[in-house]
Parts: C-alpha cells; sequence; structure tokens
C-alpha cells in the first residue's frame, strides 16, 4: 500500500486521488497511520466482503477445493512447531 503524509496530500490531491484509484493509500498524521482513501469501488467490494464467518455448508465447493489446495510457503515451515505445543 502506497503511503502519503497529510502534508503531501495538501499538496498534490490529485496525484494522491489518482493513486487511491489504483489501490488504497495510506495517510499519514505526523509519522503515524490515520487515514486510508480508496476508490468507491475498492470500498464496495470491502463493504460487500465484511461478512465475518461463512458456514461450510454455505460456501461453494470450488471455494473449499481452492482453500484445500492452498499451501504454505517453506519459509514458514518452522511455524508448524508452534502448532505442535
Amino acid at each position: 500500500m502506497v503511503t502519503v503524509t497529510g502534508e503531501r496530500l495538501q499538496r498534490a490531491s490529485g496525484e494522491v486521488r489518482a493513486e487511491a484509484r489504483r489501490a488504497p493509500v495510506e495517510i499519514t498524521y505526523h509519522g503515524r497511520a490515520e487515514l486510508v482513501m480508496m476508490s468507491v469501488e475498492d470500498y464496495a467490494l470491502l463493504r460487500t466482503n465484511r461478512r465475518l464467518s461463512l458456514q461450510r455448508q454455505d460456501m461453494p465447493m470450488a471455494k473449499i477445493e481452492r482453500i484445500a489446495a492452498n499451501k504454505m510457503s517453506a519459509e514458514h515451515a518452522d511455524l508448524d512447531a508452534l502448532m505442535d505445543d
């Protein structure tokens, strides 16, 4: 995610708005993230997908198969040991 300062947003709002149409932009004030600017389309998608949970019986089989086929990256293989405790 692109990060810009509040000062840059004030000076170059057109550029920041153009960037936000492509991907969300994090706006910082005094070095801390405070806002996120995004396109209306991204916001609508976010609102559409905000269900907190989905019951397995409500999922399409294709989604269940995609989840089952996921593999963890080898660089994180050491995390498996944490599951054994």
